[in-house]
């Protein structure tokens, strides 16, 4: 709390002299302070995954459990970052079976490990598209993201889901991050009793996937 209530305050001043809600606000202005928005959002998703890391390796993370539709996870990470892909001329796919059953999981946590593999994959792709899809392969769910963006070296597969691991120092200039991304989705994955990997080739692209079961044993 000691840590986001502060960054929360400035997003929520900012939103409403965005707002008007203090006068109009100056031209010249409109854009520092969409400009603190942007920033502070950002601060804000490093500073939760701090915290989720820490709760995870503390063992104080639980999982909420219900009953959720495999639909809504993928449409929930494809309403969250549309605007990013739009924004990077990037076509955005879904691919969903009719036919899916009623799943039990965390879905807000499974939401957050689909927005994570696909806003990396949006960052990293500079044209093309990216896709999520999701299928169900006896009782076990599979996720995909699947992007025509940089591509990830073989010798690095298997460090990509390390913390505050990025392939390359480069990389980490040129596109940002900490790397805390890929590590939180494997614990969330893994907590549900599923598992996680990718696949790539420079150039090509990535496909990341994960499987969890049908229905997660609590």
């Amino acid at each position: 709390h000691e840590l986001r209530t502060p960054m929360n305050a400035i997003l929520g001043f900012s939103e409403m002299m965005l707002d008007d809600l203090f006068g109009a606000v100056p031209a010249e202005l409109k854009e520092p302070l969409t400009d603190i928005q942007v920033n502070g959002r950002h601060l804000l998703r490093l500073i939760n995954d701090v915290l989720d890391l820490s709760k995870i390796e503390a063992g104080r993370m639980e999982l909420a459990l219900g009953e959720y539709s495999p639909r809504e996870v993928v449409d929930t990470a494809r309403t969250s970052l549309g605007s990013l892909a739009a924004e990077k001329g990037l076509e955005f796919t879904t691919h969903v079976p009719d036919d899916l059953p009623v799943a039990y999981g965390d879905s807000g946590r499974l939401s957050q490990c689909l927005i994570n593999l696909a806003g990396n994959a949006l960052k990293f792709t500079k044209q093309g598209r990216v896709e999520l899809a999701v299928e169900l392969d006896d009782d076990v769910l599979i996720y995909r993201v699947s992007d025509t963006g940089i591509g990830i070296p073989e010798s690095e597969l298997d460090n990509v889901f390390a913390e505050f691991r990025q392939v390359d120092s480069t990389i980490t200039r040129e596109f940002g991050g900490t790397g805390l991304g890929l590590s939180i989705t494997k614990k969330f994955v893994e907590m549900h009793g599923g598992r996680i990997w990718v696949e790539s080739e420079i150039g090509k692209g990535s496909s990341f996937f994960f499987s969890v079961p049908l229905r997660v044993e609590a």
